[in-house]
């Protein structure tokens, strides 16, 4: 606690909020093109096995909190992480700290922190196979959709936080 006479997490909600707000429209455009566009012949083929589309409509409510629900755990993921370079950025003092291609890349930040995040939501999503009677290609698209999710919510939240000089750092 950098501050004990205030609010421990004073400045965090908002932080939090805004990042929620960008997973969220990143998680909800990309859930559709993955979905809707790209998956939909093997959902179609498939259709035994899922709800009907009136259903699916009636789910909606659901599918909006699960995307709140899991936007709030990535932006809060992604700020801790994110606090945690910045400090160790300004403990070295670099110059090149916010260059894109140095040493401290903001679009490498995003990768990585996104590919994390990718293959573990690809692995979750990935391991119904084992559960459900879907098709291994069904499965390892739901991969490869979430792990591409997962790099872009990184890289677009790295760069939206990137900063713009030294002072950035250390804060």
């Amino acid at each position: 606690m950098e501050n004990n006479t205030g609010c421990p997490i004073k400045g965090c909600i908002g932080k939090l909020l805004c990042t929620a707000v960008v997973v969220f429209i990143i998680l909800f455009i990309m859930g559709y093109l993955i979905h809707h566009v790209w998956l939909m012949p093997i959902y179609q083929a498939t259709a035994s096995l899922w709800r009907h589309m009136d259903q699916m409509k009636d789910m909606m409510p659901l599918m909006l909190g699960y995307y709140a629900a899991l936007s709030i755990v990535i932006a809060a993921l992604f700020c801790k992480v994110k606090k945690g370079k910045m400090a160790v950025i300004a403990a070295e003092g670099s110059e090149a700290e916010c260059k894109i291609a140095g040493k401290n890349c903001p679009i490498k930040f995003g990768i990585c922190f996104g590919a994390i995040i990718g293959l573990f939501m690809g692995v979750l999503h990935a391991g119904s196979y084992i559960w459900t009677p879907i098709p291994s290609e069904l499965a390892i698209k739901w991969f490869i959709g979430d792990l591409v999710q997962g790099i872009v919510i990184g890289v677009v939240l790295a760069l939206l936080c990137h900063c713009k000089n030294k002072k950035c750092a250390a804060k």
